[in-house]
């Protein structure tokens, strides 16, 4: 859907769209959508962090300085940021995905990488986290004596991904209505993150984002009944596999129910 606008931030104009509609298949029982306005996904923000020590042989520890155990310190440190920083009421996730470093047992690294992911739901607290982050590797680089500071790289870096209103309202509405209530399930922030939200944000645009499930409903129902909800693989993971029917047709439906709710005003 577009107006006569025309976008100038790129070397073509291009029209621009009225409103920017977007979907995900999701870790829900198959056949359910759900959205939800206001703030839907978080930010997230990834770094390779790179601690620089002194390698030296296993039986001369005195002679180097060893990034696993300064990195060691900044893993299990970092841990206490959302305990203990971030307020009870706010939702965060700082993740070390993971501690490179060495190849073999006898032999201490010069180096050691960590590759840390930050989740936030406010710019605020996405400020804080990050500052938080970065204060504590370099003092434990300090407390350890490394050679020189540790060298950070950006890896990624999402926005917060927030439905605007009207139209989260519009498609919840069109939702029920084509679907039902029994197949649209509430949804809470997943604390997964896109970069589906700047296809509005760039040129000015409301967006919304919603989700539709692929995990067989009798296995999410006997799931739930076990209460082992919390083991369902979730995406990226090599065994999260939906099923095709009806996760396909789902998926379909809502596209194009969402495209007729603003083609037909």
């Amino acid at each position: 859907m577009v107006d006569d606008g025309l976008y100038d931030g790129s070397k073509h104009a291009c029209p621009v769209p009225d409103v920017v509609l977007g979907q995900h298949v999701m870790p829900m029982p198959s056949g359910s959508v759900g959205t939800k306005s206001g703030t839907f996904m978080t930010a997230a923000d990834s770094f390779k962090v790179t601690i620089h020590g002194r390698g030296g042989h296993g039986s001369q520890p005195h002679r180097t300085i060893d990034p696993v155990v300064i990195a060691s310190y900044i893993v299990v440190r970092l841990q206490g940021i959302v305990a203990r920083e971030v307020p009870p009421g706010e939702a965060a996730v700082v993740t070390v995905g993971a501690l490179q470093a060495g190849s073999t047992e006898n032999v201490i690294s010069d180096e050691a990488v960590l590759k840390i992911n930050i989740r936030s739901v406010s710019e605020e607290w996405r400020s804080h986290l990050l500052a938080a982050v970065k204060r504590i590797v370099k003092a434990e680089c300090e407390a350890g004596n490394c050679p020189k500071e540790p060298t950070w790289e950006s890896t990624s870096s999402f926005p917060l991904t927030v439905n605007d209103d009207a139209v989260a309202a519009a498609l919840d509405k069109a939702f029920v209505n084509y679907f039902g209530t029994e197949r649209c399930v509430p949804v809470k922030n997943p604390f997964g993150s896109e970069d589906f939200g700047i296809l509005g944000s760039s040129v000015k645009r409301p967006y919304c984002f919603w989700f539709f499930g692929g995990v067989d409903q009798g296995k999410w129902e006997e799931m739930e009944k076990k209460g082992t909800l919390g083991e369902q693989p979730w995406n990226h993971s090599a065994y999260f596999a939906p099923v095709i029917q009806p996760t396909l047709k789902t998926g379909i439906d809502a596209l194009s129910v969402a495209a007729l709710t603003f083609l037909m005003k």
